[in-house]
This record gives structure tokens, sequence and C-alpha cells, in this order.
């Protein structure tokens, strides 16, 4: 079950978007957060990704299944984003659950408006977020909450010029390319660690090092070996 936050014309095509917020995971990953859900308002999920639609919540993300350039997205559509999608027929009253606000099972946070993030990020002690919209001038203000995503040592020193705090997916296995400003994600190398424990995914709300992991999930490890 979830609750709708808001409803929202997508910056990238015009469509109308909503986010919803899940209470709760027992995601081992994650740990017990609470998640926002960047969605199509009026396409299930896996649909929109078939058609196109979710260039709406994910603008221009290389991961993208149907329309990327690397086509590796982690998440399927058609299981935990679909429940939230479905779910909001009959959608719950707000009621935070976790201390730390995981921005973005699915779709990318930066689709939303600061202020609906900004009154969500008082109701946490945390909130981690990550957008691929970093190069766009509506985004520059996710830099507070979401770290920039990006897939090359180029991409990572262009936002760290424009103010951001990086993310970066590295398809060199075993990370051989790991930079003198970066530390590889600590659930890599503090196995059990959870992201509601590490807190370190902040954005500039967290003043630390960048962030690297190696590309995960079976279409990720493709492309490594490519």
């Amino acid at each position: 079950m979830a609750s709708l936050i808001t409803e929202t014309p997508s910056p990238i095509t015009g469509e109308k978007i909503l986010a919803a917020l899940s209470y709760g995971s027992v995601n081992r990953k994650t740990g017990n957060v609470d998640t926002l859900w960047i969605l199509h308002a009026d396409t299930p999920p896996h649909e929109a990704v078939t058609n196109g639609q979710d260039a709406s919540i994910c603008g221009n993300c290389p991961h993208r299944r149907k329309h990327g350039t690397t086509k590796d997205c982690y998440v399927l559509p058609h299981q935990a984003a679909l429940s939230v999608w479905n779910s909001l027929k009959n959608p719950q009253p707000y009621r935070p659950m976790s201390r730390v606000l995981r921005l973005g099972g699915y779709g990318d946070p930066a689709m939303i408006p600061e202020k609906t993030i900004e009154a969500l990020m008082g109701d946490y002690d945390a909130t981690l977020g990550y957008t691929q919209q970093w190069e766009e001038p509506w985004a520059q203000v996710a830099n507070l909450y979401c770290m920039a995503s990006v897939l090359s040592i180029k991409g990572k020193k262009k936002a760290n010029k424009k103010g951001w705090r990086t993310f970066r997916t590295s398809y060199k296995k075993g990370i051989t390319d790991l930079q003198p400003d970066e530390v590889i994600c600590p659930a890599v190398t503090h196995p059990g660690i959870t992201c509601e424990a590490c807190r370190l995914c902040q954005g500039n709300n967290r003043h630390s090092k960048n962030i690297v992991v190696e590309a995960h999930g079976t279409n990720s490890k493709a492309l490594i070996k490519l």
C-alpha cells in the first residue's frame, strides 16, 4: 500500500506523473526505509516502459530498459512499481514509518517539484537519492538531496564541476578505475551494511567522497564482459 504525495506535469514530456510513498522495506540492501516512487499517472509502469512513456519519469536515463543506451535498469517495472501503482486506487493516509527516505524506488526524483521533496525531507533524518537529470537546468536544485548518477569518469568530473556529488556505475570488473576522490559503495566493502545505516548518498546534504559501484544486475554483467 502507498500514499499519493503529488501529481505534477513531467518536466520532460508534460505528461501527468505522480509521486507515491510506500512504507517500510524488507530489502536486505536498503534496510527498513520508506520509499518514494515516481510513476506515470495513467499508464502502468511495465506498459510505460514498452511504449516509451517512461521518458516522462526517467528522462534521458541510459539504463532505460527499452529506450536507453545501456538498457540495464535493475528495476523490474511489473513487480514492486506496478504494485505501488495499483495500490493508489485506494491510497493510504500519509504516515512516515522510517527515519530514512529513499527517493526513487523507481523513476527520477528530480522530476518532482523541489517544494514537494523539501516537505517530505522535514519528516526524515536522511533522504537518499540519485538523478540522471543533473545536466538539465531545471534539475540543479536537486543536488542538495540527490547524487548525480553517472557512467564514466568524464561524466563524474563534469557533474562535480557543476556542484554535484556523484554516484558512478563502473563497467570495469573489480572497479579498477577508482578515483582519488571516490569511495566504493560500503555495501560492497562492508557486507551487511544497509543504505538505512550508511546514509552516504544524500547529495550535498552530506559532505563526503563521491561513490562508485560496479555495474550489477544480469544485463549489466553482460556489459562488463563486453
